[in-house]
């Protein structure tokens, strides 16, 4: 491929990044009218260009880093932001320094709690030799003697 068509992709790449119009940039890049809605179309589709374009909007994201850091920290610091605001521009700040709060632990549910047939025989009448909240009814304990 010519250095030209390389470097109109890279001019395109650079205007899509800024414009998010495909037909705008193959102009801008020097493609004629008549074919510039098909050749951006084409370009958004090569995985080169695409990466190119990928390239050019993370430039452009970092050179908004510092903003979007002041941003933040005047609302972090403002008397006016609700309380609501301020928090979660807190908890921001906080995550992107990795310091995320632990995770509650699950709630266990029915723990040590098993079905009456799960139980071994001998596990019953350990069960009920002595407790007076356990009753066990004669239909379960004659399904737990055919299971043993």
């Amino acid at each position: 491929m010519a250095k030209a068509d390389w470097e109109k992709r890279a001019k395109f790449a650079e205007a899509y990044a800024d414009s998010g119009n495909a037909t705008q940039s193959a102009l801008y890049a020097g493609v004629p009218q008549s074919s510039a809605h098909s050749m951006g179309y084409r370009w958004l589709r090569d995985p080169q260009v695409t990466e190119m374009v990928r390239d050019a909007m993370n430039d452009r994201l970092k050179a908004l880093g510092p903003q979007a850091v002041r941003v933040v920290e005047q609302i972090l610091l403002s008397e006016d932001a609700s309380l609501q605001l301020r928090f979660q521009a807190a908890r921001d700040v906080l995550d992107r320094l990795g310091w995320v709060p632990p995770k509650r632990p699950e709630p266990v549910v029915n723990a040590g709690v098993r079905a009456l047939e799960e139980y071994s025989l001998e596990e019953l009448e350990t069960l009920a030799s002595g407790s007076p909240y356990i009753r066990l009814d004669d239909e379960s304990l004659r399904r737990m003697a055919e299971q043993a």
